[in-house]
């Protein structure tokens, strides 16, 4: 069973967003819908029992970011918005996806899928059942006042240094990511990317030379940068299993 709770204050959105759940093929129960800051934070406060949120974030007394400011949540969310500008914001929580209002079912229940998927994989599949696709498969940076798209196929490589994660793109670019290695992790369902160590995901087609190195160690020159990586210790032994899948 999925336990959800649903923070809208429009009560016709929060209507039509229940009555959306109980008709998809998942086990659902809505345990609470609040439509305020101040009373998300009064009930979250003593609820744990849950597993999902579903989020709007202008609500009737502030910003439903401002929850957190008395909280802290770990529990995946699904933000339901009709502000675009705030993506950023939301994939620094544990988001599972951001929707634009109006929110189409089918997009819904793909977010609910992706939630099983990486929050409860025991749960049934029930993406093979049809040919739905990850719903998010770009990165939107912001560079100053100027916002830039990146498509995940086109990044080379992901790392982080002095607790800033960038990217490289296969043609040389490089870009900021307001987005942790871990919740890259979750967003990309791709088998040719993979994590060498703390530091680094890479792409297979980003191997531009490997070479042996210590205690059974790869040493990788990257692609297009000519930057020289190592898999991690504990992490070789499945990379070489990865290379030749």
């Amino acid at each position: 069973m999925i336990r959800i709770i649903i923070i809208e204050d429009e009560a016709a959105a929060a209507e039509r967003l229940e009555k959306m759940l109980m008709t998809m093929p998942f086990d659902i129960k809505i345990i609470k819908i609040l439509d305020s800051v101040s009373d998300s934070v009064a009930f979250l406060s003593t609820e744990d029992n849950f597993d999902l949120l579903l989020m709007d974030i202008h609500l009737s007394d502030g910003n439903s970011f401002d929850i957190f400011k008395f909280l802290t949540i770990r529990k995946p969310i699904i933000f339901t918005t009709a502000y675009d500008e705030y993506a950023l914001d939301a994939f620094k929580l544990y988001a599972v996806d951001y929707l634009l209002k109006p929110i189409k079912k089918d997009l819904l229940e793909m977010s609910i899928k992706k939630y099983q998927q990486i929050f409860n994989p025991k749960l049934p599949d029930y993406s093979k059942l049809t040919n739905a696709t990850h719903p998010q498969k770009r990165w939107m940076i912001k560079i100053g006042h100027q916002i830039r798209i990146v498509d995940y196929h086109d990044v080379s490589y992901y790392f982080t240094k002095e607790k800033i994660t960038y990217l490289i793109t296969f043609e040389g670019k490089k870009y900021p990511l307001d987005v942790p290695l871990k919740q890259i992790e979750l967003h990309i369902k791709d088998n040719n990317y993979f994590r060498i160590n703390r530091q680094y995901i890479i792409h297979f087609q980003s191997i531009g030379h490997m070479s042996t190195h210590t205690k059974s160690r790869v040493r990788i020159m990257l692609k297009p940068t000519d930057e020289e990586v190592v898999v991690s210790t504990e992490r070789s032994p499945i990379f070489k299993k990865w290379l030749i899948k």
